[in-house]
């Protein structure tokens, strides 16, 4: 194990980011936490998986906050208190990243996972960019799109996680200030980019 550190990874949509986090952690040699965090809060809140994926960084919707939508109301602990599914999801991801934090070091993808671990110390908050035109590029060739829904495709991703960052943040997603390395894939690459956070977690200046 070559560092100690949480390392948090946000993403531009289509720009390598959970390719660079999965890099970075192989590198480090140390747990990647992407999809698992979707398996440990199906398991903590014992909703379906398609419930909680459907829900997975997404903010609270209109048809949420009326109970529309996957029967979304949920009760709390107190019966006269009732929240939207989309946000009891949230917080039961925000208690998971919490707990594999306090397991050791390790990459956690998205999820405001940088917010969740906002009085954690020993983190070191990444965000991966890259410029338009080339996320779209990876999105056609990913999902094999024509161009025009490639873009779409980019904006509304981006948009999603744009607005649920800010919903349970107040901050900007992607703003210098909210993070300890920013990094652009499309000028250095993945394997760059990966090197460059696994260098700086191994010398922990946290």
């Amino acid at each position: 194990m070559k560092t100690s550190c949480i390392i948090t990874v946000g993403r531009e949509f289509c720009s390598g980011g959970a390719e660079t986090a999965r890099k970075a952690a192989q590198l480090l040699e140390i747990p990647y936490y992407d999809k698992a965090i979707i398996d440990e809060t199906v398991e903590a809140t014992n909703l379906t998986e398609e419930v909680v994926t459907h829900h997975d960084e997404r903010p609270v919707s209109y048809a949420d906050l009326g109970g529309f939508q996957y029967g979304a109301l949920w009760y709390n602990d107190d019966p006269s208190l009732m929240l939207p599914v989309g946000m009891r999801i949230a917080d039961a991801q925000f208690n998971v990243i919490r707990n594999v934090a306090e397991r050791g070091p390790g990459v956690i993808v998205g999820r405001c996972a940088d917010y969740a671990l906002k009085e954690h110390t020993n983190v070191l908050r990444v965000y991966i960019r890259a410029d338009v035109e080339l996320r779209v590029e990876r999105a056609m060739r990913l999902y094999h799109l024509l161009e025009g829904d490639a873009r779409k495709l980019v904006r509304k991703t981006d948009k999603i996680r744009s607005n649920y960052y800010r919903y349970y943040t107040q901050k900007d997603w992607g703003k210098m200030e909210n993070y300890d390395l920013i990094l652009d894939t499309g000028r250095i690459g993945i394997d760059a980019a990966a090197k460059t956070i696994a260098a700086l977690a191994e010398s922990n200046p946290f």
